[in-house]
């Protein structure tokens, strides 16, 4: 059973899926809802945008401080720790594994969509390893601790794997 918390997150990252998906059909981007698709839940992908004969893989996320830090937070880690045996196993967070090309961070905040281009992100990875900073933190609707990939918004914005659009 979920906690009050998760469904409430839940809910609020559904809502910035939507607001996401009629940003793109808006924009003449055909959007097939693929975030309840087993395979592409577990490759953290929620839609497919298709324009001018392009696809795009795009994973949503919902980030209530990035107004306020101007830090992009990239799940590295989950630490979960076994109840019977108190044993803690490390598992990759979506960082590794999301097989997007962009990642669309919703700031209700500042009412603002930042659009990460991953796909790049990823091949830059090495150059960007000393921009990166790790923090570890205590996630309530995971239940967990995790360590996430912290990177300034202009750091992403001068290497050109970030564009900031103003929602109206």
């Amino acid at each position: 059973m979920h906690s009050d918390y998760f469904v409430l997150k839940n809910r609020e990252g559904k809502q910035a899926e939507q607001l996401v998906k009629d940003f793109l059909t808006n924009r003449g981007y055909a959007v097939q809802d693929v975030s309840e698709d087993c395979d592409n839940y577990q490759n953290d992908v929620d839609f497919i945008a298709h324009k001018d004969g392009r696809t795009s893989k795009i994973e949503v996320k919902l980030d209530t401080r990035l107004a306020k830090t101007q830090n992009i937070a990239f799940e590295d880690v989950f630490y979960l720790k076994d109840k019977e045996t108190g044993q803690t196993e490390i598992k990759p967070g979506y960082y590794h594994y999301s097989q997007c090309d962009f990642l669309i961070f919703v700031s209700p905040t500042d009412n603002c969509l930042y659009i990460v281009h991953f796909a790049k992100l990823k091949e830059q990875e090495e150059l960007l390893k000393s921009e990166f900073k790790t923090r570890k933190f205590y996630s309530y609707t995971d239940k967990c601790q995790k360590a996430m990939r912290i990177i300034p918004v202009e750091v992403l914005e001068a290497k050109g794997l970030l564009r900031i659009v103003k929602l109206s």
